[in-house]
């Protein structure tokens, strides 16, 4: 694996630099990380470092609320920040040449932020918000107890979000305090990647940063966790879909010669993952012990492990989700079954150079951004040395079986682990899908990238151009070759989605595309794992309401492989009758969990509202409990017999050779022949409804309800859609999640997010307004969407806002496509919308033409004042 040239450079301050050059793209992003997170507070200011981090986007007397978000769009770029346990971080990632805007942001912010008490007040409701929207989720009221059982003196108990009862009473004073003691440049470090000199951005650095002056000697964090002298258990029981087990060992610090050991091990239970908080990589995890074990076992609905790179020792985690017809009991056992495996045998030699060649292979795949290459050395930095982002790889090599088998004995242990069981109030229980890897990091944007349809999107990084091959049965080529890491994307599409499904066999589109690798004529579901996962690529399908979707990550080597494995499980399927009984127990429990979900109920509430009951767009593309069970083997090979070469379209971007994979595609694709004509589309528009129309549905044992407001949209190939894209963009995007942002967040206070996205596909999908609110604050929250939706009728945008859009949306360009992915995925969309290959060049001007007056007459002729819907779902009021 390659070594990217680092450099460390520290300002007398204190503060450490970090820089890594790398040309293969117009952008750069600066990350600025303090070590500070949950570890340094205590019961009465738990959370106190998340609400900080919020209070650093208030402004400053120089950028006062507002300018900060409005800056950085003007100037094309993204940013966010974001808190853990261990650190808190915050990134712009800008065009190369305004990277010194992100750099002054951040030098401004590290002292001058202003902790106005009545944007301290405002906030508050929305911390709470946001904790309330993870109480919604079952598992995190597990992971809370389980993890303030595991430990009884160390911090780590306290988590990040805070316990209410602190959120509800902590001061100005106590935000103040923390920030003023923690934010200084002893306390940082600032990591620069991207296309820059690094002698210039030093000078930029040391201007900016040099006259900051260090802060004070920091409060040593006290709490040792003492040994655990025997098993602990917690049960936890509330409303909700599904048993779950979540069983935690305690686990040693980053800086541990046990670390490589212990994430070999995690691996061997459910595969090598990314070292990315944003993942990106591929999926390893089914031919690993606790799928075979737990999932295959026909025990759980899904398993997971979780062992982090962490300041002090934390907790190696594994856990599961119960199927509806299996008891907690069984798949406890199961769990501590595999544990023991590993403790009484060594693993074999194969078993490890598989999870360590997964582990390379995750670290060429995170590098493709510079984004993740900037998160990881701050992590590290921060943790321990930025040297490890690259030596890691080799810790991980040195790693032995025998090394493997004794971190099991040694820290899984029975009387070392934590036990938290979670039991349904309201029913006996059942599964529902669960990640195969813990998500312990917030998100990190909130922009949705799917609401602009990645329109901010360039031409290849290094200047090379798609080209696009027809082959003789249909099958539309599109490739592009990017040798700035030795990876590949495939990407395809079918045109051949939900709405081409009977009403009756609902679901069918989306069940087809997911047992797809179950098996083929030649291979099983296994054969297909342990080929791709051994190599740490992957394959999958997955199906909306328009397309079915089909792709392979891998390096650049194993391409051809992956077109193969594409072609047979496109070609060749079987759906195995003991596979799709898996999977149908994975869908109805999924399913169920949906029923349990206040956001995915408040979009089903508006949809059948909005759409009549013919309407494809009325159901659901997951189906529902009376569909999903009903259909047949018989009917899965019917809907793939549909699939059909002429409707198929394969865009191919990474380090490739243009004529060898080409005729690798028509190796495999080449002689696939449909069967009679290939599908059409068909969506029929909708009108607005006839007045406001609202409904509601209780979820009990939740404490935050989900409102979606919606009015029907329009198509992707609408002459308007631009037009309306950009007063979206307005609405709820731009910056911080726009003017409904600004409003019901910032102003009001009423939610930790407000925000609004149009559906613009084949068909004219809906425009929406979409927020997570406190059951009592509803229809407050209602009154201030429609608040800004009334005066964007009224007034439209300003021009200050439509140059904002612009500027965003063209200095987007170069950033949206950091990775082969997004590269593959814009091709589709260029094929699928008829846009021409020189669509990308004609952006900036057909972006730049949209006129105020354009803008105005989209929203007017899509938006209402008196003629939309509203769903909302919630705890009963």
């Amino acid at each position: 694996m390659m070594t990217l040239a680092t450099n460390v450079h520290r300002l007398p301050n204190g503060l450490t630099v970090i820089t890594r050059e790398v040309h293969t793209a117009p952008i750069a992003t600066n990350w600025i990380w303090y070590k500070v997170g949950g570890r340094n507070e205590r019961v009465g200011i738990s959370g106190i470092s998340h609400w900080c981090e919020h209070m650093l986007f208030k402004g400053t007397p120089s950028m006062p609320k507002g300018a900060f978000d409005a800056t950085i769009a003007r100037n094309g770029g993204t940013f966010n920040g974001f808190t853990w346990i261990d650190y808190t971080a915050y990134y712009e990632t800008l065009p190369a040449d305004r990277l010194k805007l992100g750099l002054q942001i951040e030098a401004d912010r590290m002292v001058n932020s202003s902790f106005d008490p009545d944007e301290v007040a405002s906030e508050r409701t929305v911390i709470i918000s946001e904790r309330e929207g993870n109480e919604n989720s079952p598992s995190f009221w597990l992971d809370e107890e389980l993890r303030s059982t595991a430990f009884k003196v160390h911090p780590y108990r306290n988590g990040v979000i805070g316990w209410k009862s602190d959120l509800r009473a902590m001061t100005r004073e106590d935000l103040y305090t923390h920030y003023k003691t923690f934010y200084a440049p002893n306390n940082a470090v600032l990591v620069v990647v991207g296309a820059f000199k690094t002698d210039e951005v030093l000078k930029q650095i040391e201007e900016l940063y040099g006259p900051i002056p260090q802060g004070l000697p920091l409060p040593e964090v006290r709490g040792e966790e003492p040994e655990q002298q025997g098993e602990r258990r917690v049960h936890v029981s509330r409303p909700g879909p599904n048993s779950m087990i979540q069983v935690a060992f305690h686990a040693p610090a980053a800086t541990s010669p046990d670390w490589a050991a212990l994430t070999v091990l995690d691996a061997v239970l459910t595969g090598g993952k990314s070292p990315s908080f944003t993942g990106g990589g591929a999926q390893t995890n089914r031919s690993a012990r606790l799928y075979r074990a737990l999932v295959e076992g026909e025990l759980a609905t899904g398993a997971y492990s979780s062992f982090m790179a962490t300041l002090d020792p934390f907790l190696f985690e594994v856990g599961a989700t119960v199927r509806p017809d299996r008891t907690v009991e069984q798949v406890e056992q199961a769990l501590y079954s595999e544990i023991e495996k590993l403790q009484q045998t060594p693993i074999s030699t194969e078993e490890l150079h598989k999870i360590q060649r997964q582990v390379r292979a995750q670290q060429a795949y995170s590098l493709e951004r510079i984004s993740n290459q900037a998160m990881v050395l701050g992590m590290w930095q921060t943790l321990d040395s930025y040297e490890r982002a690259d030596s890691s790889l080799e810790e991980i090599a040195a790693v032995t079986a025998a090394d493997v088998q004794r971190v099991a004995q040694k820290y899984l242990a029975p009387q070392k682990r934590n036990v938290g069981i979670f039991t349904p109030s309201n029913s006996s229980g059942g599964g529902q899908i669960t990640p195969t890897a813990r998500t312990f990091h917030p998100a990190l944007s909130f922009y949705n990238a799917k609401a602009a349809e990645a329109e901010a999107t360039a031409a290849t990084n290094n200047g090379s151009q798609a080209t696009r091959h027809v082959l003789s049965n249909g099958i539309v080529v599109l490739l592009q070759r990017n040798p700035n890491s030795p990876t590949v994307s495939i990407q395809g599409e079918i045109a051949l989605g939900q709405v081409h499904e009977p009403a009756a066999l609902n679901g069918v589109a989306v069940f087809t595309a997911s047992a797809l690798n179950r098996g083929t004529t030649t291979r099983s579901f296994h054969d297909i794992t342990n080929i791709t996962e051994d190599r740490g690529c992957s394959i999958a399908a997955s199906a909306g309401r328009h397309t079915t979707s089909f792709g392979g990550k891998a390096l650049s080597d194993d391409a051809p492989l992956i077109l193969e494995l594409l072609a047979d499980v496109l070609r060749n399927p079987t759906f195995p009758e003991r596979e799709i009984e898996r999977l149908r127990t994975q869908f109805t429990t999924m399913l169920r969990q949906s029923e349990q979900d206040t956001r995915s109920q408040a979009a089903k509430a508006a949809r059948e509202q909005l759409y009549p009951n013919d309407h494809p767009y009325y159901l659901s593309p997951n189906g529902s409990l009376e569909t999903v069970p009903a259909i047949t083997t018989a009917d899965l090979a019917a809907f793939a017999k549909r699939y059909h070469p002429a409707a198929t379209t394969i865009a191919i971007v990474g380090d490739i050779d243009e004529t060898a994979i080409l005729a690798e595609v028509e190796r495999w694709f080449g002689d696939w022949q449909g069967h009679g004509e290939p599908p059409t589309t068909n969506v029929p528009e909708v009108a607005q409804p006839p007045k406001v129309l609202r409904r509601e549905i209780v979820v009990e044992g939740k404490t935050q309800s989900d409102l979606v407001w919606a009015v029907p949209g329009l198509a992707r190939t609408d002459p308007d859609f631009y037009a309306a894209m950009m007063a979206n963009l307005v609405l709820g995007q731009l910056g911080l999640m726009g003017r409904l942002g600004e409003n019901v967040r910032d102003k009001q206070g009423l939610a930790y997010y407000a925000t609004s996205r149009i559906d613009a596909d084949v068909g004219a999908g809906a425009w929406v307004v979409y927020a997570g609110i406190n059951a009592k604050n509803v229809d407050r929250a209602l009154n201030a969407i429609q608040e800004e939706v009334d005066r964007l009728l009224a007034e439209g945008i300003s021009e200050l806002e439509r140059s904002d859009s612009v500027a965003y949306l063209t200095g987007m360009l170069g950033i949206s496509l950091e990775a082969n992915s997004g590269i593959a995925n814009m091709l589709l969309n260029i094929e699928r919308f008829k846009l021409g290959l020189d669509y990308v060049q004609r952006y900036p001007e057909i972006i730049g033409s949209v006129t105020l007056e354009q803008i105005h007459a989209a929203a007017k002729r899509l938006l209402s004042a008196d003629r939309y819907v509203i769903g909302v779902a919630g705890p009963a009021a």
